[in-house]
């Protein structure tokens, strides 16, 4: 069916008709539709195109013929593509082309014949473009064309959002120069928050009037769950001024920021010009947006001390002399429990003129695209006030250099976030390729780390586990599927050698035909002598603890009862013991050497094993094995950790709660079952993506009944599998139909 679409030409619109919206994919990075003024297409193998005689017949034939590796049923679905773009598509019609880097939509109209180019390296089949909007936020559409648009086909026609794309074209291509108008709005809006140092509560009662006022009253509800010394909980009562701008600075819409910015700028009298845009602005982690501990755990004097800590930035930035100096360094080390990453990104933003934060991104970039700058900066997470007041002078000093590609500590940072969102679409292979885990590779890892990654449960309820691996050596993390049992194990690991992706840690998986002779040591063929008594995992990892006993080594057990650990693990049962890591303890193994050889644990290798007790195929657990690990249990957490995480990746919060509710009562209809119980809940890992929302090309419902339908149902199908309109029945309330 023929549609219509809108046309600028000569910087007006004018309607016309007889044209078809398009939308097409490329899955190929290396490809920039924009830079090609193209959109491209693969099926190379076909060769030129224009050569086949005009027919669908003769474009399934030379499918068959040319691509054999396509199977039989797919020939004309394929087929159908590549004659819709050299046939279907005409010239004048539109195209949309999302852009998968940086989530955004590319809108032109075709503006010439197919052509076919041997010369590129991939996608030689081509359709000249003239863009139109380059650079569509998707959030632009509506949720039923952002879904049209995310079609998993390459190229299809665009029905739904048609006429929204229409308007989109009729508009003008706004500004992309970034705006850093919000660095001026950020200090006035400090210079007004200061003057709540001596009277906090008048602070927390326009704190509490701005959440009313932005019409953003539930992005306020993280500060009203403080732990009380009294052990009730309810809101904070205390505050500091980064945890203030905290509040508007960390995972949530920049729509809602915006709003949240301007209810404080009228709460506290401050004038407009409010912000909309936070170009090169870094954001806190949700779960980790305070400044200060629970009131139950905190000093007396922690939150002066951040009050202190403003102060002091305010006065350096107004006049560098050797007073403001010193009074920053000593105040910056006088923080308690703050990451020094944290401390920049605050100090950064009540003076971002003055000042570069020091976060992952930031250390990233520099590293990557400026190593000679970045060998003279301090760049570890351990920043003293030292090397915080040595890197701001020498990063001034840099961007204040006629030679330098910035002007200011805010375009710097906007460069350096555009960096960690839009990779480089023609990457030199040559070049090393230094990410996020490289940089952090090495530095220090605390509970608070494994906080930020993404962990639900609570540091005070962590602090236990680390307490028992480090006592009784040895522990295994069990629960339902879901919970994160091997990512959490890892993590722990890490805290336990003080270092993100340490090499001490390793982890490895037990499956039913796993033996001893696996894994402690047992006689192997070769291709020379025959056999010859190899040493397995275990006793290679001991091997290296043994040699470095200054230093924890932590061994992580998938899975540990998909096999049989009684018989894999043989005398190392008793010798995991804690109290018999030692020589005087050394028992014979199995395969021994020599007559005189004698072995035993050593006392700074540790054993971490997951293990799942919903899956009926497992071994029951010896109870020797249990005498020598302690248990702990995780559970399903769809609280309000689970909502400010996954919704700080972009993720609808409202529907969030509702769907953490229904998984409640989900998971409680399973603990009820008397077929199953609590080890058969649905965990959260389930429900907690990896990538942020607008990656995905899904509106929320939309993702979530992705995993319904995806995950979540084959388990449920499988729990009653002699009940299928139980699961069926549950599968419809996760997704509220």
């Amino acid at each position: 069916m023929q549609t219509r679409a809108y046309r600028i030409l000569a910087g007006s619109a004018r309607l016309f008709t007889m044209t078809t919206t398009w939308g097409i994919h490329n899955n190929q990075i290396s490809v920039d539709p924009v830079a090609d003024a193209a959109v491209r297409i693969g099926w190379d193998e076909l060769g030129d195109l224009s050569e086949l005689e005009s027919t669908r017949d003769a474009f399934k034939s030379a499918v068959a013929e040319r691509m054999p590796q396509v199977d039989e049923a797919s020939i004309p679905n394929q087929a159908g593509t590549v004659y819709r773009f050299v046939h279907a598509v005409k010239v004048g019609d539109i195209v949309v082309s999302p852009d998968r880097r940086t989530s955004t939509l590319n809108i032109g109209r075709v503006s010439g014949p197919y052509e076919f180019r041997p010369e590129s390296d991939v996608h030689k089949q081509w359709r000249p473009v003239e863009w139109i909007r380059t650079g569509v936020a998707r959030d632009e559409l509506s949720y039923a064309a952002q879904e049209e648009i995310s079609s998993a086909t390459t190229l299809f026609k665009i029905t739904t959002g048609e006429d929204e794309i229409g308007h989109l074209l009729a508009a003008p291509q706004p500004d992309t120069e970034p705006d850093y108008s919000w660095s001026d709005f950020y200090p006035r809006l400090t210079d007004a928050l200061m003057n709540f140092r001596e009277d906090r509560t008048a602070l927390l009662d326009k704190i509490w009037a701005a959440s009313t006022t932005s019409q953003r009253s539930q992005l306020f509800k993280y500060l009203r769950g403080d732990q009380r010394t009294d052990g009730s909980r309810g809101p904070i009562r205390d505050v500091d001024p980064f945890t203030v701008f905290g509040t508007f600075n960390r995972g949530i819409r920049n729509d809602a920021r915006a709003l949240i910015g301007s209810a404080y700028g009228e709460e506290f009298g401050v004038e407009p010009p409010y912000p909309t845009s936070f170009a090169g602005v870094p954001v806190l982690n949700n779960l980790n947006s305070w400044f200060f501990s629970w009131e139950k755990d905190r000093g007396e004097h922690d939150i002066d001390a951040l009050w202190e800590l403003g102060r002091a930035a305010i006065d350096y930035a107004a006049d560098a002399n050797e007073a403001t100096r010193e009074r920053l360094v000593t105040t910056f080390d006088g923080c308690p429990g703050v990451g020094a990453r944290k401390l920049s990104i605050a100090i950064y933003w009540i003076r971002p003129r003055s000042f570069a934060s020091y976060d992952s991104t930031t250390t990233t970039f520099l590293k990557a695209n400026f190593p000679e700058l970045a060998a003279r900066l301090s760049l570890g997470a351990k920043l003293d006030g030292e090397q915080f007041l040595a890197n701001t002078e020498i990063l001034a000093a840099w961007i204040a250099d006629s030679d330098s590609p910035f002007n200011s500590f805010p375009e710097f940072s906007h460069a350096a976030w555009n960096a960690l969102t839009a990779p480089d679409p023609n990457p030199d292979p040559d070049d090393p390729i230094i990410t996020d885990t490289d940089v952090l590779d090495g530095e220090n890892y605390d509970l608070e780390s494994v906080r930020d990654e993404g962990c639900f449960i609570p540091e005070a309820e962590l602090e236990p586990m680390l307490e028992r691996l480090r006592s009784k050596r040895n522990f295994i993390l069990q629960g339902p599927p879901g919970t994160g049992k091997t990512w959490l194990g890892r993590r722990l690991g890490w805290v336990l050698c003080n270092q993100r992706n340490s090499k001490r840690v390793q982890v490895l998986q037990f499956h039913p035909s796993l033996t001893y002779e696996d894994f402690v040591r047992g006689w192997r063929p070769t291709s020379t002598t025959g056999l010859e008594l190899a040493d397995g995992p275990f006793l290679d990892m001991c091997a290296q603890a043994s040699a470095d006993p200054d230093h924890d080594y932590v061994l992580v057990i998938e899975e540990i009862n998909r096999g049989n650990p009684a018989q894999v693990f043989g005398e190392l049962l008793t010798l995991l013991e804690a109290d018999k890591r030692s020589l005087e303890q050394a028992m014979r193994l199995a395969y021994p050497r020599s007559m005189d050889e004698v072995f035993f644990v050593p006392s700074n290798l540790h054993v971490i094993g997951t293990m799942n007790v919903a899956d009926r195929s497992l071994a029951i657990v010896d109870m020797a094995l249990r005498r020598r690990f302690a248990f702990i249990e995780l559970k399903p957490e769809f609280g309000d950790d689970w909502v400010e995480h996954v919704s700080g990746l972009g993720y609808d919060r409202e529907q969030l709660e509702v769907y953490g509710k229904r998984l409640g009562a989900l998971n409680e209809s399973i603990t009820q079952d008397a077929a199953l119980g609590r080890q058969y809940c649905v965990g959260h890992s389930y429900f907690t993506p990896a990538v942020r929302l607008d990656q995905t090309g899904l509106d929320t419902p939309a993702w979530w009944r992705r995993v319904v339908e995806t995950d979540v149902r084959p388990l449920l199908e499988e729990y009653w599998f002699d009940r299928p309109d139980l699961a069926e029945s549950s599968c419809q309330a996760l997704v509220g139909s």
